[in-house]
C-alpha cells in the first residue's frame, strides 16, 4: 500500500503523456511574467518538446542556425523545426507589430497559446524578475488591450496567473492545452 500514491502519479503522468500529440508546434505567447518560458521548458523536460525560446538568441534555440530563416521566411522556419523534431514549443511573446508573422505561423498549422492572468499580479512579476523597467511591461499591456488580444486572436486561451498571484499547475495547462 505505501506506494499507491505513487502509482496514482505515474497513472496521472501517463495519461497526460499519452494526450500530448506526436507531431505538433506550439507557439506560447501571452502576458509578459505569466509562465511562458516555465511552460515551454516543462514540456521540454517532461515530454521531449524542442524549446525554442525565440527572444533568447542563440543561448535559447536547439538550432541557433535557423535564425536567418526565421527572420526571412516563417513558412521555411516551420518546414525546417518540423525536419529537426517532432514536438516543438516556440516561447515568443510577440510584439503587436508582429501580429503578421503570428498569422504565417498559424497558416502552416502552429498551434497559438495565449498565457492569460491578472495584469497587476503579472506586473509584479515582472518587477520581482527584474532585468527591464516596470514601464515597458506598462506599455507592452497598452498595446496589447490596444489591440484587443486575445480576444481578437485564434488561440487558446489559458488563465494561467490569478488575481491571488498564483500560477495554474503544469498539469492543468497540460490538460486545458492537449484535451
Amino acid at each position: 500500500m505505501p506506494f499507491r500514491g505513487h502509482e496514482m502519479r505515474r497513472r496521472k503522468s501517463y495519461e497526460v503523456a499519452s494526450m500530448v500529440p506526436g507531431h505538433i508546434v506550439l507557439l506560447l505567447s501571452g502576458l509578459p511574467a505569466t509562465g511562458k518560458s516555465e511552460f515551454g521548458r516543462y514540456l521540454a523536460r517532461e515530454h521531449g518538446f524542442a524549446h525554442y525560446d525565440l527572444e533568447c538568441y542563440p543561448r535559447g534555440w536547439p538550432h541557433p542556425e535557423l535564425m536567418g530563416v526565421w527572420g526571412s521566411d516563417r513558412k521555411a522556419f516551420v518546414r525546417q523545426i518540423r525536419q529537426n523534431h517532432d514536438r516543438v514549443v516556440l516561447d515568443w511573446g510577440f510584439p503587436v507589430r508582429c501580429l503578421s508573422w503570428v498569422k504565417q505561423l498559424q497558416d502552416q498549422d502552429v498551434h497559438l497559446i495565449w498565457s492569460n492572468g491578472d495584469v497587476n499580479r503579472a506586473r509584479e512579476k515582472f518587477v520581482q524578475r527584474g532585468g527591464i523597467e516596470g514601464s515597458q511591461f506598462d506599455k507592452q499591456i497598452r498595446e496589447i488591450q490596444q489591440a484587443g488580444y486575445p480576444d481578437s486572436l485564434k488561440c487558446l486561451v489559458v488563465p494561467a496567473l490569478s488575481a491571488s498571484g498564483e500560477f495554474m499547475d503544469w498539469h492543468q495547462i497540460e490538460r486545458f492545452v492537449f484535451l
